[in-house]
């Protein structure tokens, strides 16, 4: 099973094939998945265990490039053409609204016909680095809506994305396109690029890593209200290396150069003693992200609830072409 299809099966279909239906009507929706429309209730959800696809009106979402979708289309003809370079957001598995693509906001769309957040068409990469870099002015709210993630973001980067989040936020308030009392489902995809610095940065072992992911969840209670915050676990990144180690036509120098770009991404991942560092630390990451979801079980609440999407792929059995 894909990671997407894994994505989607866990959180919608459980709430889709339980709940009452409507014939299909034609409607203006950015994916037709054919499928039956949900009986109208008199009343939103009034708990956030009670939520259907189509009381979530808003979807945001915070992480790194994955959430952002840089490089999602694939290499785009010769490797020095710029939009090689592109964060594809529109089609984003969490937050992309691109038509005919299959996401989660274009699934939830299907049943709510006014969702508002979707991350929608391209633009260059926009980057975090270091610590707590992140440049100002990268975000293009037209293309972003609410897709805050930034490509290279670790943890620590998660206040800077609420910054922007939460700004978007308010001016859809003003302009009465959506209100705070409208179900908001945001998801938070973070920890590959910690733990690919989990080498050589402190401030990226689990120990802060936790502390920075509660620190944003908390943050996001205090903020909103009406909230379902999806936290998405990490999975083995460092295995990427060793699964395209057999493959010499995978990764090729820049034309005129010994330049292999691959061999700077995840630099922990790049020496066996240090995969095994990974390697050791990779359930650590994992538990952080679950105890941060368990922290707020207790006491419950009707406006707020945190849940835990493990990422149950091996990249190590995808074929080659899935990693391209």
């Amino acid at each position: 099973m894909s990671i997407l299809a894994y994505l989607y099966s866990i959180f919608l279909l459980p709430l889709v094939t339980t709940l009452p239906v409507d014939p299909v009507v034609n409607i203006s929706v950015p994916l037709d998945i054919g499928c039956p429309l949900l009986k109208p209730r008199s009343t939103s959800a009034q708990s956030v265990h009670d939520l259907r696809p189509d009381d979530i009106k808003i979807v945001a979402g915070l992480g790194d490039s994955v959430m952002a979708g840089f490089a999602a289309k694939g290499v785009q003809g010769q490797f020095l053409n710029i939009q090689n370079l592109y964060e594809n957001r529109g089609v984003s598995f969490a937050l992309g609204g691109d038509p005919n693509t299959i996401t989660v906001p274009n699934i939830l769309h299907y049943y709510s016909h006014s969702l508002y957040g979707a991350s929608v068409g391209d633009h260059l990469i926009s980057i975090c680095f270091g610590n707590q870099i992140c440049p100002k002015g990268q975000y293009r709210e037209d293309i972003d809506i609410l897709n805050a993630a930034q490509s290279g973001a670790r943890s620590l980067n998660l206040d800077h994305e609420l910054d922007y989040t939460m700004d978007v936020l308010q001016k859809a308030y003003d302009d009465n396109i959506t209100k705070p009392t409208d179900w908001k489902l945001i998801t938070i995809f973070i920890g590959s690029n910690d733990i690919c610095h989990s080498c050589t940065e402190p401030t990226s072992l689990p120990v802060p890593f936790a502390a920075n992911v509660q620190t944003a969840i908390e943050r996001i209670r205090k903020s909103m209200s009406h909230v379902l915050v999806q936290i998405i676990g990490i999975m083995k990144v460092q295995d990427i290396v060793v699964a395209t180690s057999n493959y010499t036509d995978y990764c090729r120098p820049i034309k005129g150069s010994n330049f292999i770009g691959h061999d700077h991404e995840c630099e922990c991942s790049h020496s066996e003693a240090n995969r095994t560092i990974m390697n050791t630390l990779f359930p650590e990451y994992n538990a952080a992200l679950l105890q941060a979801v368990n922290y707020y079980k207790q006491p419950p609440s009707d406006t707020f609830a945190v849940v835990y999407q493990p990422l149950l792929v091996d990249i190590m059995s995808f074929p080659i072409q899935a990693i391209r």
